[in-house]
């Protein structure tokens, strides 16, 4: 594969001016695979260019490829002062509140590598070097001698947007507002933290629950939630008269936040942001510079198809939307895009998309009826079409809770212990054969199996235009008919797929969890920890409510565990009882985000042999430490 970098596509760009002369404009939208939030745009095109204002020059297609209209708005901002994004927005953002279960809104994500554009972390977590470097903290952060508490220094120069300065009371405020309005933070994290408190203005000390140890909760929470202002708390909880419901529902467009850029504008076509030019982290204690794009947009893409079309055309600068067989775009249509990686998957090991099974329903709380789905269906066929064989095989590395880092595969304790365990698929007589013996058959001769007198009907979810995700789903679905069982697909909008996920108001569904400071154990833990027995209501892992006494045990063991060796054979056994019991079954290895870049009018993203130091991963630009590529990006035409 050959990588475009700043010459070539200067080279490019060049070529194009004098080969096509001048060009019509586009207008965009925005969406996301795998995993996002946030949207929208319309237009007209037919040769996309970045020609926007006076001020921006820069072109980016290729005179041979042709376009099509995909309906985006190029024009209203500069071309060459914005950095367009794409994959990580589908629907019209709802607001910018940290307090709401689904704010649908792509700018702002608290996940273990959490978006930090507009509202900032404690830290920033590099999943390169699984290291938490310092945001609003000031260095790192200490354990005490029983390590029941941590200890954060914060930095005296951050201040809010609005100028005020940032404090330790901000912080404990945070942790008040989630507990107190029962946020799906404070839902998560309140059975692990008993208090967040102000030591000064410039030092908190995490609490945890020492009555319900869990050491790897606690540390999730410094770069995972987003730090709000105590001020702005105050006021909105006067206004609301500290209604929690109005809390989490109020949109907080104008909330002052820390981070380096300010929402400027969002509705179903697209959202934008814009610098803060008075940015706290231009100090040199931190970055020493702003970020160069000045405003980041995402238009919103009706699907994965119209996204690879927005990104062939130039409208799109840093992708997250999966791209079939995404060769063809430098092999065959000579674009200037590249990927993280030089050579076949393209991007780094990350998360495994795993259908999930709601283990509440009748049927899929039987281990035989979730087995006998996993054994029949094909993976090689989702590697090959869904996945364009942008993905490692089963074959190459067995089944596991472990994504296919070496780091993580190393983990493996015994792996000839889980080899009987472990399954080829596309074997429907294998399958047919373990629903026979467990008496879960056809009795009146429809071809569908029953289990206490129901018929084996589900509906299986993906959101809407996650392409990779339908694809693989509908093979999931013919699995189905092998082995009589009906499995109908179901694809909604990505926020009705996300309620319905948090509420368990599906039967099969199809997502990913993606491991941070607390990885590998928050992996296994979203996906097997059974709370007891007693769900909460809406939860924000183990969506399919699967409860295993030992699995829960050895999970909160392994939380506070500091002896490597039982780690591993905890680990060993959580993967045993994983594949006995199938509450969720991985179809196919992922990047925790797909980063391809179209190098037509920005190049220097972050790529495998950058040689950046610390290493900037492909994250996005946003999210976690990977937006400090922001500060290193450059203009192709300079």
């Amino acid at each position: 594969m050959k990588k475009w970098r700043k010459l070539t596509a200067l080279l490019l760009v060049l070529s194009l001016v004098l080969a096509m002369g001048a060009c019509s404009t586009t207008e965009t939208s925005s969406t996301s695979s795998g995993g996002g939030t946030s949207e929208s745009s319309t237009t007209e095109t037919s040769e996309p260019t970045s020609e926007t204002s006076e001020e921006s020059s820069t072109t980016s297609e290729t005179s041979d490829t042709e376009t099509e209209d995909t309906g985006a708005d190029m024009t209203s901002y500069p071309r060459n002062e914005t950095l367009y994004q794409g994959g990580q927005q589908w629907g019209t953002p709802v607001s910018n509140n940290p307090m709401a279960a689904n704010p649908v809104y792509g700018a702002i994500a608290q996940s273990d590598n959490a978006r930090v554009l507009i509202w900032e972390t404690l830290y920033m977590w590099n999943v390169s070097d699984d290291t938490a470097y310092p945001l609003l903290a000031a260095g790192d952060y200490e354990w005490n001698e029983d390590q029941t508490a941590i200890t954060v220094p914060l930095k005296e120069v951050v201040h809010w947007s609005d100028g005020t300065p940032f404090t330790a009371a901000d912080v404990e405020a945070t942790w008040d507002a989630h507990v107190n309005y029962q946020s799906t933070i404070g839902v998560a994290y309140s059975p692990y933290i008993a208090d967040i408190v102000a030591v000064d203005d410039y030092t908190v000390e995490i609490q945890a629950n020492t009555d319900n140890l869990n050491r790897m909760k606690v540390l999730e929470y410094l770069p995972k939630v987003y730090v709000m202002q105590k001020a702005y708390l105050d006021e909105l909880a006067e206004a609301n008269g500290g209604d929690a419901t109005a809390m989490k529902n109020e949109p907080m467009w104008d909330a002052p936040h820390t981070g380096p850029y300010s929402p400027k504008e969002q509705n179903d076509q697209k959202w934008v942001i814009e610098r803060d030019d008075n940015y706290w982290g231009q100090d040199e204690s931190m970055w020493g510079k702003l970020p160069v794009p000045k405003y980041i947009i995402h238009n919103i893409y009706s699907s994965n198809d119209v996204a690879a079309q927005a990104f062939a055309n130039g409208e799109i600068d840093n992708n997250q939307s999966y791209s079939a067989n995404i060769e063809t775009f430098w092999e065959d249509q000579g674009l200037p895009i590249s990927t993280y990686m030089q050579e076949p998957p393209y991007n780094a090991p990350g998360v495994i998309p795993s259908v999930i099974f709601n283990t509440q329903r009748n049927g899929l709380d039987q281990a035989e009826v979730r087995k006998a789905i996993a054994m029949a269906t094909d993976y090689d066929q989702i590697i090959e079409s869904a996945m364009t064989g942008q993905s490692p095989t089963f074959e190459e590395y067995p089944r596991t809770i472990f994504n296919w880092s070496e780091a993580q595969q190393s983990m493996i304790l015994d792996p000839e212990a889980l080899a009987p365990l472990q399954w080829e698929g596309n074997d429907a007589e294998g399958a047919n054969a373990l629903l026979d013996e467990a008496g879960i058959v056809d009795t009146n001769g429809d071809g569908n199996r029953e289990y206490n007198g129901e018929e084996l009907s589900f509906q299986v979810e993906c959101p809407t235009g996650w392409s990779d995700y339908e694809a693989a789903l509908q093979i999931v679905q013919e699995a189905g008919k092998n082995i009589g069982i009906q499995i109908e697909t179901y694809f909604p909008e990505s926020a009705q797929y996300t309620d319905d996920l948090q509420a368990g108001n599906f039967d099969i569904s199809l997502v990913s969890f993606s491991g941070g400071i607390s990885a590998p154990w928050t992996t296994f833990y979203s996906y097997m920890y059974g709370f007891g027995g007693e769900f909460p209501e809406t939860t924000v892992t183990n969506y399919g409510r699967y409860y295993n006494p030992e699995a829960d045990e050895l999970l909160l063991e392994l939380s506070n565990s500091t002896d490597e060796t039982r780690q591993l054979e905890i680990y060993q056994r959580l993967n045993e009882i994983y594949l006995t019991d199938v509450p969720a079954y991985g179809v196919m290895y992922r990047p925790n985000q797909f980063m391809s870049c179209y190098e037509g009018v920005w190049t220097n993203f972050p790529n495998e042999n950058d040689g950046t130091d610390p290493k900037i991963p492909p994250m996005m630009c946003s999210d976690g430490y990977g937006v400090a590529a922001l500060y290193n990006l450059e203009l192709v035409d300079g």
